[in-house]
Protein backbone atom coordinates (compact mmCIF):
# COMPACT_ATOMS: atom_id res chain seq x y z
CA UNK A 1 0.00 0.00 0.00
CA UNK A 2 2.82 2.24 0.95
CA UNK A 3 4.40 1.83 -2.75
CA UNK A 4 1.05 2.34 -4.19
CA UNK A 5 0.82 6.03 -2.81
CA UNK A 6 4.51 7.01 -3.77
CA UNK A 7 3.34 9.32 -6.04
CA UNK A 8 0.92 11.82 -3.38
CA UNK A 9 3.69 13.45 -2.57
CA UNK A 10 4.05 14.53 -5.91
CA UNK A 11 0.55 15.40 -7.09
CA UNK A 12 0.76 17.48 -3.97
CA UNK A 13 4.11 19.64 -4.87
CA UNK A 14 2.23 19.89 -8.43
CA UNK A 15 -0.79 21.79 -6.86
CA UNK A 16 -1.33 25.31 -7.92
CA UNK A 17 -0.74 28.13 -5.60
CA UNK A 18 -3.19 30.04 -4.46
CA UNK A 19 -2.91 33.80 -3.13
CA UNK A 20 -2.98 34.03 0.39
CA UNK A 21 -5.69 36.74 1.06
CA UNK A 22 -6.44 38.60 4.49
CA UNK A 23 -4.14 41.41 3.40
CA UNK A 24 -4.62 45.00 4.09
CA UNK A 25 -6.00 47.68 1.31
CA UNK A 26 -4.64 50.60 0.76
CA UNK A 27 -6.52 53.89 1.01
CA UNK A 28 -9.68 54.75 0.56
CA UNK A 29 -10.67 53.56 -2.89
CA UNK A 30 -8.96 50.12 -4.18
CA UNK A 31 -9.65 50.54 -7.66
CA UNK A 32 -9.74 53.48 -10.13
CA UNK A 33 -10.53 53.39 -14.19
CA UNK A 34 -9.23 56.04 -16.96
CA UNK A 35 -10.33 56.83 -20.32
CA UNK A 36 -7.16 57.36 -21.67
CA UNK A 37 -3.98 55.15 -20.94
CA UNK A 38 -2.50 56.00 -17.78
CA UNK A 39 0.98 55.91 -19.43
CA UNK A 40 -0.08 59.26 -21.15
CA UNK A 41 -1.19 60.55 -17.31
CA UNK A 42 2.42 61.59 -16.21
CA UNK A 43 3.73 65.06 -16.72
CA UNK A 44 5.81 68.00 -15.73
CA UNK A 45 5.47 71.02 -14.37
CA UNK A 46 8.47 73.13 -15.83
CA UNK A 47 10.52 76.19 -16.22
CA UNK A 48 10.92 75.96 -20.02
CA UNK A 49 13.05 79.39 -20.97
CA UNK A 50 11.11 81.39 -23.14
CA UNK A 51 13.09 83.52 -24.89
CA UNK A 52 14.49 84.09 -28.08
CA UNK A 53 18.36 83.93 -27.36
CA UNK A 54 21.06 80.95 -28.27
CA UNK A 55 20.92 79.84 -24.78
CA UNK A 56 17.27 79.33 -24.70
CA UNK A 57 16.45 78.01 -27.90
CA UNK A 58 19.51 75.62 -26.95
CA UNK A 59 17.90 74.64 -24.10
CA UNK A 60 14.19 74.50 -25.48
CA UNK A 61 15.45 71.89 -27.70
CA UNK A 62 17.13 70.15 -24.90
CA UNK A 63 14.11 70.03 -23.24
CA UNK A 64 11.67 68.96 -25.73
CA UNK A 65 14.34 66.20 -27.16
CA UNK A 66 13.91 64.86 -22.71
CA UNK A 67 10.26 64.87 -22.52
CA UNK A 68 10.55 62.50 -25.92
CA UNK A 69 12.51 60.16 -24.08
CA UNK A 70 10.87 60.31 -20.97
CA UNK A 71 7.41 59.97 -22.52
CA UNK A 72 6.13 63.07 -21.02
CA UNK A 73 1.70 63.09 -21.21
CA UNK A 74 1.44 67.00 -20.01
CA UNK A 75 3.53 70.13 -19.64
CA UNK A 76 2.42 72.87 -17.19
CA UNK A 77 4.08 76.49 -17.55
CA UNK A 78 3.49 79.58 -16.47
CA UNK A 79 1.44 82.20 -18.83
CA UNK A 80 2.76 84.88 -17.07
CA UNK A 81 0.41 87.98 -16.91
CA UNK A 82 2.60 90.60 -16.70
CA UNK A 83 5.12 89.65 -19.26
CA UNK A 84 1.92 88.64 -22.03
CA UNK A 85 0.52 92.14 -21.20
CA UNK A 86 3.33 94.63 -20.37
CA UNK A 87 0.62 97.05 -20.66
CA UNK A 88 -3.14 97.68 -20.84
CA UNK A 89 -4.38 96.21 -23.83
CA UNK A 90 -0.99 95.17 -25.16
CA UNK A 91 -0.12 91.75 -25.63
CA UNK A 92 3.13 90.00 -26.48
CA UNK A 93 2.94 85.88 -27.15
CA UNK A 94 5.98 85.89 -28.93
CA UNK A 95 7.70 83.84 -25.71
CA UNK A 96 4.61 81.93 -25.34
CA UNK A 97 3.98 80.91 -28.76
CA UNK A 98 7.55 79.28 -28.59
CA UNK A 99 6.53 77.29 -25.79
CA UNK A 100 3.38 75.96 -27.18
CA UNK A 101 5.52 74.98 -30.02
CA UNK A 102 8.10 72.91 -28.03
CA UNK A 103 5.01 71.04 -26.48
CA UNK A 104 3.17 70.26 -29.67
CA UNK A 105 6.24 69.41 -31.02
CA UNK A 106 6.31 66.12 -28.64
CA UNK A 107 2.02 65.98 -29.04
CA UNK A 108 1.98 66.12 -24.97
CA UNK A 109 -1.14 68.24 -23.39
CA UNK A 110 -0.15 71.64 -22.25
CA UNK A 111 -1.64 72.79 -18.75
CA UNK A 112 -1.84 76.72 -19.05
CA UNK A 113 -0.67 77.92 -15.79
CA UNK A 114 -2.45 81.24 -15.55
CA UNK A 115 -0.81 83.56 -13.09
CA UNK A 116 -0.05 85.97 -11.35
CA UNK A 117 -1.34 90.05 -11.08
CA UNK A 118 0.11 92.61 -13.44
CA UNK A 119 1.67 95.91 -11.60
CA UNK A 120 -0.19 98.03 -13.36
CA UNK A 121 -3.21 96.37 -12.49
CA UNK A 122 -2.83 96.66 -8.99
CA UNK A 123 -1.83 100.54 -8.77
CA UNK A 124 1.72 100.42 -10.09
CA UNK A 125 2.83 97.96 -7.11
CA UNK A 126 6.54 96.62 -7.56
CA UNK A 127 5.44 92.96 -7.83
CA UNK A 128 3.83 91.18 -9.69
CA UNK A 129 2.23 88.60 -6.83
CA UNK A 130 -0.38 91.25 -5.67
CA UNK A 131 -3.32 90.40 -7.55
CA UNK A 132 -5.37 92.87 -9.41
CA UNK A 133 -7.67 95.45 -8.15
CA UNK A 134 -10.47 94.76 -10.61
CA UNK A 135 -10.82 90.62 -11.10
CA UNK A 136 -12.25 91.82 -14.45
CA UNK A 137 -8.60 92.88 -15.95
CA UNK A 138 -7.83 89.25 -15.01
CA UNK A 139 -10.41 87.97 -16.79
CA UNK A 140 -9.88 90.20 -20.29
CA UNK A 141 -6.05 88.32 -19.75
CA UNK A 142 -7.52 84.75 -19.39
CA UNK A 143 -10.06 85.64 -22.52
CA UNK A 144 -6.89 86.67 -24.73
CA UNK A 145 -5.03 83.69 -23.73
CA UNK A 146 -7.73 81.54 -25.15
CA UNK A 147 -8.70 84.28 -27.84
CA UNK A 148 -5.22 83.60 -28.89
CA UNK A 149 -4.74 80.06 -28.98
CA UNK A 150 -8.33 78.53 -29.43
CA UNK A 151 -8.13 75.01 -29.23
CA UNK A 152 -4.42 74.84 -29.28
CA UNK A 153 -4.66 74.68 -25.34
CA UNK A 154 -7.88 72.97 -23.62
CA UNK A 155 -6.71 72.79 -19.96
CA UNK A 156 -6.30 75.82 -17.67
CA UNK A 157 -4.90 75.73 -13.94
CA UNK A 158 -6.14 79.51 -12.53
CA UNK A 159 -3.52 81.24 -9.97
CA UNK A 160 -0.94 79.25 -8.36
CA UNK A 161 -1.07 78.07 -4.38
CA UNK A 162 -2.98 80.98 -3.61
CA UNK A 163 -3.21 79.86 0.06
CA UNK A 164 0.53 80.82 0.46
CA UNK A 165 0.12 84.63 0.02
CA UNK A 166 3.46 85.30 1.45
CA UNK A 167 4.85 83.92 -1.62
CA UNK A 168 2.11 84.15 -3.82
CA UNK A 169 -0.72 86.47 -2.88
CA UNK A 170 0.81 89.30 -1.50
CA UNK A 171 0.52 90.33 1.06
CA UNK A 172 -1.67 87.95 2.44
CA UNK A 173 -4.15 85.13 0.82
CA UNK A 174 -7.86 86.06 0.67
CA UNK A 175 -10.14 83.34 -0.26
CA UNK A 176 -12.42 85.61 -0.96
CA UNK A 177 -10.69 87.62 -3.68
CA UNK A 178 -8.90 84.58 -4.97
CA UNK A 179 -12.87 82.82 -5.57
CA UNK A 180 -14.29 86.06 -7.16
CA UNK A 181 -10.82 85.72 -9.46
CA UNK A 182 -11.45 82.27 -10.06
CA UNK A 183 -15.10 82.39 -10.97
CA UNK A 184 -13.99 85.59 -13.65
CA UNK A 185 -11.36 84.03 -15.13
CA UNK A 186 -13.14 80.56 -16.14
CA UNK A 187 -16.27 82.22 -17.23
CA UNK A 188 -13.71 84.22 -19.74
CA UNK A 189 -12.17 81.13 -21.02
CA UNK A 190 -15.38 79.25 -21.33
CA UNK A 191 -17.07 81.74 -22.97
CA UNK A 192 -13.69 82.40 -25.95
CA UNK A 193 -13.77 78.24 -25.85
CA UNK A 194 -16.52 76.44 -24.71
CA UNK A 195 -13.90 73.26 -24.75
CA UNK A 196 -12.08 74.88 -22.29
CA UNK A 197 -11.48 72.75 -18.81
CA UNK A 198 -10.62 75.08 -15.87
CA UNK A 199 -8.86 73.84 -12.49
CA UNK A 200 -8.90 75.46 -9.03
CA UNK A 201 -5.62 76.73 -8.75
CA UNK A 202 -3.45 74.36 -7.14
CA UNK A 203 -3.20 74.25 -3.39
CA UNK A 204 -0.24 73.95 -1.62
CA UNK A 205 -1.61 71.37 1.28
CA UNK A 206 0.87 70.78 3.94
CA UNK A 207 0.11 73.01 6.89
CA UNK A 208 3.33 75.43 7.44
CA UNK A 209 3.42 79.21 9.03
CA UNK A 210 3.24 80.41 5.59
CA UNK A 211 -0.15 79.97 4.28
CA UNK A 212 -3.68 78.88 5.14
CA UNK A 213 -3.91 75.12 5.46
CA UNK A 214 -5.18 74.02 2.57
CA UNK A 215 -8.52 72.40 3.21
CA UNK A 216 -9.27 75.76 5.29
CA UNK A 217 -8.62 78.09 2.81
CA UNK A 218 -11.07 75.84 -0.14
CA UNK A 219 -13.64 76.06 2.62
CA UNK A 220 -13.31 79.65 2.95
CA UNK A 221 -13.77 80.05 -0.95
CA UNK A 222 -16.68 78.10 -1.20
CA UNK A 223 -18.40 80.16 1.89
CA UNK A 224 -17.24 83.28 0.16
CA UNK A 225 -18.24 82.25 -3.31
CA UNK A 226 -20.93 79.15 -2.72
CA UNK A 227 -21.19 78.55 -6.86
CA UNK A 228 -17.47 78.27 -7.35
CA UNK A 229 -18.20 74.31 -8.23
CA UNK A 230 -20.52 75.67 -11.16
CA UNK A 231 -16.98 77.09 -13.40
CA UNK A 232 -14.20 74.53 -12.69
CA UNK A 233 -13.92 71.05 -13.78
CA UNK A 234 -11.25 70.13 -11.57
CA UNK A 235 -9.20 70.79 -8.70
CA UNK A 236 -5.13 71.16 -8.35
CA UNK A 237 -3.80 70.14 -5.59
CA UNK A 238 -0.36 70.30 -4.80
CA UNK A 239 0.50 67.93 -1.60
CA UNK A 240 4.26 68.22 -0.78
CA UNK A 241 5.53 66.38 2.32
CA UNK A 242 7.01 68.49 5.13
CA UNK A 243 9.28 67.27 5.76
CA UNK A 244 10.54 65.32 2.87
CA UNK A 245 9.73 62.13 4.28
CA UNK A 246 8.66 59.17 2.15
CA UNK A 247 5.01 59.07 0.63
CA UNK A 248 3.40 56.27 2.71
CA UNK A 249 5.02 58.17 6.05
CA UNK A 250 1.77 58.67 7.73
CA UNK A 251 3.28 59.41 11.41
CA UNK A 252 5.18 62.57 10.76
CA UNK A 253 2.32 64.00 8.91
CA UNK A 254 -0.47 62.40 6.72
CA UNK A 255 0.39 59.71 4.35
CA UNK A 256 -0.57 60.63 0.47
CA UNK A 257 -3.16 58.51 0.44
CA UNK A 258 -4.74 59.91 3.34
CA UNK A 259 -4.83 63.54 2.19
CA UNK A 260 -6.07 62.38 -0.95
CA UNK A 261 -8.90 61.16 0.74
CA UNK A 262 -9.54 63.72 2.63
CA UNK A 263 -9.40 66.29 -0.28
CA UNK A 264 -11.85 63.72 -1.87
CA UNK A 265 -13.94 64.26 1.40
CA UNK A 266 -13.52 67.53 1.65
CA UNK A 267 -14.99 68.01 -2.25
CA UNK A 268 -17.97 66.22 -1.19
CA UNK A 269 -18.82 67.84 1.90
CA UNK A 270 -18.40 71.50 0.20
CA UNK A 271 -20.76 70.00 -3.05
CA UNK A 272 -18.44 69.16 -5.51
CA UNK A 273 -18.41 65.13 -4.97
CA UNK A 274 -16.13 63.36 -7.59
CA UNK A 275 -14.41 66.39 -9.39
CA UNK A 276 -11.34 65.20 -10.86
CA UNK A 277 -8.30 65.70 -9.23
CA UNK A 278 -5.24 67.10 -11.10
CA UNK A 279 -2.00 66.60 -9.10
CA UNK A 280 -0.13 69.73 -10.92
CA UNK A 281 2.88 69.36 -8.43
CA UNK A 282 4.85 66.92 -6.16
CA UNK A 283 8.30 66.68 -5.58
CA UNK A 284 11.00 65.98 -3.64
CA UNK A 285 14.29 67.67 -3.72
CA UNK A 286 17.81 66.76 -3.17
CA UNK A 287 20.04 69.33 -1.59
CA UNK A 288 21.66 67.08 1.31
CA UNK A 289 22.57 70.44 3.28
CA UNK A 290 19.42 72.00 3.09
CA UNK A 291 17.41 73.08 6.35
CA UNK A 292 14.64 70.46 5.79
CA UNK A 293 16.16 67.56 4.58
CA UNK A 294 14.83 65.77 1.27
CA UNK A 295 16.24 62.55 -0.51
CA UNK A 296 18.99 61.26 -1.83
CA UNK A 297 18.73 60.74 -5.37
CA UNK A 298 17.43 56.88 -4.81
CA UNK A 299 14.72 57.70 -2.97
CA UNK A 300 13.57 60.40 -5.08
CA UNK A 301 13.20 58.31 -7.95
CA UNK A 302 11.55 55.59 -5.85
CA UNK A 303 9.12 58.03 -4.01
CA UNK A 304 8.38 59.45 -7.42
CA UNK A 305 7.07 56.10 -8.68
CA UNK A 306 5.07 55.38 -5.60
CA UNK A 307 3.75 58.86 -5.29
CA UNK A 308 2.56 58.17 -8.71
CA UNK A 309 1.32 54.36 -8.50
CA UNK A 310 -0.24 55.71 -4.92
CA UNK A 311 -2.31 58.66 -7.19
CA UNK A 312 -3.47 57.15 -9.88
CA UNK A 313 -4.92 54.15 -7.27
CA UNK A 314 -7.16 57.13 -6.08
CA UNK A 315 -8.53 58.11 -9.32
CA UNK A 316 -6.15 61.54 -9.99
CA UNK A 317 -6.04 62.51 -13.54
CA UNK A 318 -2.99 63.91 -13.85
CA UNK A 319 0.34 63.38 -11.87
CA UNK A 320 3.04 66.38 -12.49
CA UNK A 321 6.46 66.02 -11.25
CA UNK A 322 8.10 69.05 -9.85
CA UNK A 323 10.41 69.78 -11.16
CA UNK A 324 12.50 68.71 -14.96
CA UNK A 325 15.94 70.79 -13.89
CA UNK A 326 17.53 71.78 -10.52
CA UNK A 327 17.59 75.34 -10.65
CA UNK A 328 21.04 76.27 -9.16
CA UNK A 329 24.15 75.06 -7.61
CA UNK A 330 23.52 75.46 -3.58
CA UNK A 331 23.25 72.82 -1.83
CA UNK A 332 21.75 74.06 0.79
CA UNK A 333 18.65 75.55 -0.82
CA UNK A 334 15.94 73.00 -1.37
CA UNK A 335 14.14 75.34 -4.45
CA UNK A 336 17.03 74.95 -6.47
CA UNK A 337 17.18 71.17 -6.31
CA UNK A 338 13.50 69.45 -7.55
CA UNK A 339 14.77 68.22 -10.67
CA UNK A 340 14.68 65.19 -12.60
CA UNK A 341 18.27 66.99 -14.21
CA UNK A 342 20.53 68.33 -12.08
CA UNK A 343 22.19 72.32 -12.49
CA UNK A 344 24.22 72.82 -15.41
CA UNK A 345 27.19 74.77 -14.78
CA UNK A 346 27.92 76.30 -17.82
CA UNK A 347 24.88 77.31 -19.85
CA UNK A 348 26.62 79.35 -21.94
CA UNK A 349 28.03 76.10 -23.62
CA UNK A 350 25.06 74.66 -24.46
CA UNK A 351 22.37 72.49 -21.99
CA UNK A 352 24.44 69.69 -20.30
CA UNK A 353 22.78 69.08 -17.11
CA UNK A 354 22.74 65.33 -15.67
CA UNK A 355 20.10 63.05 -15.12
CA UNK A 356 19.42 61.64 -11.78
CA UNK A 357 18.06 58.68 -11.17
CA UNK A 358 14.53 59.98 -11.26
CA UNK A 359 14.76 60.27 -14.86
CA UNK A 360 14.97 56.35 -15.08
CA UNK A 361 12.30 56.02 -13.05
CA UNK A 362 9.81 58.58 -14.53
CA UNK A 363 10.41 56.92 -18.23
CA UNK A 364 10.42 53.29 -16.70
CA UNK A 365 7.26 53.50 -15.02
CA UNK A 366 5.45 54.98 -17.83
CA UNK A 367 6.10 52.35 -19.60
CA UNK A 368 5.32 50.26 -17.47
CA UNK A 369 1.77 51.82 -16.94
CA UNK A 370 1.57 51.71 -21.02
CA UNK A 371 -2.25 51.44 -22.29
CA UNK A 372 -3.45 50.14 -18.86
CA UNK A 373 -6.39 52.22 -18.09
CA UNK A 374 -7.67 50.41 -15.12
CA UNK A 375 -5.09 50.00 -11.60
CA UNK A 376 -6.45 48.14 -8.43
CA UNK A 377 -5.06 47.39 -5.23
CA UNK A 378 -3.84 43.77 -4.59
CA UNK A 379 -2.47 44.08 -1.17
CA UNK A 380 -5.52 42.13 0.43
CA UNK A 381 -5.26 39.40 -2.65
CA UNK A 382 -1.38 38.66 -1.94
CA UNK A 383 -1.92 38.79 1.92
CA UNK A 384 0.30 42.24 2.13
CA UNK A 385 0.34 44.19 5.80
CA UNK A 386 0.48 47.59 5.97
CA UNK A 387 4.19 48.25 4.65
CA UNK A 388 3.61 46.65 1.25
CA UNK A 389 1.78 47.96 -1.98
CA UNK A 390 0.65 46.46 -4.71
CA UNK A 391 -1.10 47.06 -7.74
CA UNK A 392 -2.44 45.19 -10.57
CA UNK A 393 -2.23 47.45 -14.14
CA UNK A 394 -4.72 46.07 -16.52
CA UNK A 395 -7.69 47.10 -19.66
CA UNK A 396 -4.10 47.32 -21.83
CA UNK A 397 -1.91 44.43 -23.75
CA UNK A 398 -1.99 41.82 -21.14
CA UNK A 399 -1.38 42.83 -17.11
CA UNK A 400 1.28 44.57 -15.29
CA UNK A 401 1.23 43.81 -11.59
CA UNK A 402 3.73 46.75 -9.67
CA UNK A 403 4.63 46.15 -6.08
CA UNK A 404 6.91 47.38 -3.41
CA UNK A 405 7.57 47.69 0.19
CA UNK A 406 8.54 50.19 2.88
CA UNK A 407 9.89 47.56 4.85
CA UNK A 408 12.87 45.41 4.78
CA UNK A 409 13.33 43.29 1.04
CA UNK A 410 11.45 39.87 1.23
CA UNK A 411 10.22 37.35 -1.68
CA UNK A 412 6.22 37.21 -2.21
CA UNK A 413 4.53 35.19 -4.98
CA UNK A 414 2.48 36.76 -7.39
CA UNK A 415 -0.39 34.30 -9.73
CA UNK A 416 0.44 33.59 -13.32
CA UNK A 417 0.18 30.70 -15.72
CA UNK A 418 2.65 31.80 -17.99
CA UNK A 419 6.08 33.09 -18.01
CA UNK A 420 6.73 36.86 -18.13
CA UNK A 421 9.23 40.07 -17.79
CA UNK A 422 9.75 41.34 -14.48
CA UNK A 423 11.44 45.10 -15.07
CA UNK A 424 12.88 46.76 -12.14
CA UNK A 425 12.44 50.81 -11.94
CA UNK A 426 15.96 51.84 -13.79
CA UNK A 427 14.35 49.71 -16.93
CA UNK A 428 16.34 46.60 -16.38
CA UNK A 429 14.45 44.09 -17.64
CA UNK A 430 14.44 40.10 -16.75
CA UNK A 431 12.41 37.13 -17.52
CA UNK A 432 9.73 35.79 -15.13
CA UNK A 433 8.97 32.02 -14.82
CA UNK A 434 5.59 30.89 -13.74
CA UNK A 435 6.14 27.78 -11.51
CA UNK A 436 2.83 25.96 -9.71
CA UNK A 437 0.63 29.48 -11.21
CA UNK A 438 2.92 31.56 -9.63
CA UNK A 439 6.22 34.24 -10.01
CA UNK A 440 8.42 34.56 -7.07
CA UNK A 441 9.57 38.56 -6.86
CA UNK A 442 11.66 40.28 -4.51
CA UNK A 443 10.18 43.17 -3.09
CA UNK A 444 11.99 46.46 -1.94
CA UNK A 445 11.63 50.23 -1.58
CA UNK A 446 11.83 50.62 -5.45
CA UNK A 447 9.08 49.31 -6.98
CA UNK A 448 9.29 46.26 -9.41
CA UNK A 449 6.82 45.64 -12.24
CA UNK A 450 5.84 41.67 -13.52
CA UNK A 451 4.32 41.95 -16.94
CA UNK A 452 2.11 39.26 -18.19
CA UNK A 453 0.77 38.56 -21.42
Amino acid sequence: MLVAMWWLPLLVGCETWLPPGGGTPKGCLQEASFDQPMGGRLGLSSHLEWGDSASDTSYRAFEEQAWKDLGVGMVRRDLTWSLLEPAPGEFDFDGADRLMESVESVEAEFLALLDYGNPWAAGDVSSDKVPPDDPETFGDYAAAVASHYGDRVSHYEVWNEPNNGLTFWQPVEDPAAYGALLVEASQRLKETNAQALVSFGGIFWPDLLVNTPGADFVRDVAEAVPDVWDHVDSFSLHPYRYPFTEPEDGETQDALLTTLCETQDLLAELGAPGLPIWLTELGWHTAPEAFVAGGTEHEQAAWLARSALLSLSHGVEWFLWYTFRDLGPDLDDQEQAFGLYGWDEDPTSGPDAEPKLAVAAFSTLVEILGDHVHIEDVSELLGFGEDSYGYRLSGGEGETWVLWTVAAPYTVQVPGEEDGTLVALDGTRGESRSKRGAHVVTLSDRPVALQLP
